[in-house]
């Protein structure tokens, strides 16, 4: 299975989790993924709907369109080993193995922090709901 498909079953275990749809619709988010490996897809996260697409979402996440997509940089391993619950974001994220940019803000209202902190909410839901027995 590919990393993207891995991701697209995690966001779909997130959105069965009784919190998950409320939490998903916080914001409107889309997440480019690129992989040490080269493998480059996208999260697309709106409305309360998650959708994983391959290759380059068509953003500038580094000029023009920063306050509508962050990117996120990391290995297959360590993106599978956080989806799967074998290892917490925070600490990927320490041990710089697991990046994203922009940094300092999202929007012009909202920090970056608030947005990768709701997309790793939303990787834990995915994780509780898998210990449930509700894999969706």
């Amino acid at each position: 299975m590919s990393a993207a498909e891995t991701l697209q079953q995690a966001m779909d275990r997130a959105l069965a989790h009784p919190e998950g749809a409320h939490i998903a619709a916080s914001y409107d988010r889309t997440f480019q993924f690129e992989l040490e490996e080269g493998d480059r897809f996208y999260l697309e996260l709106f409305g309360g709907k998650a959708a994983v697409k391959p290759g380059d979402c068509g953003l500038d996440w580094k000029r023009a369109d920063w306050e509508r997509v962050t990117c996120i940089r990391t290995s297959r391993q360590t993106l599978e080993d956080i989806l799967t619950g074998r290892r917490l974001v925070t600490e990927a994220y320490f041990d710089r193995e697991f990046g994203f940019a922009p940094h300092r803000a999202a929007t012009r209202h909202v920090a970056a922090s608030a947005v990768m902190g709701w997309l790793y909410t939303l990787i834990r839901l995915a994780g509780e709901q898998a210990k449930r027995g509700g894999a969706a």
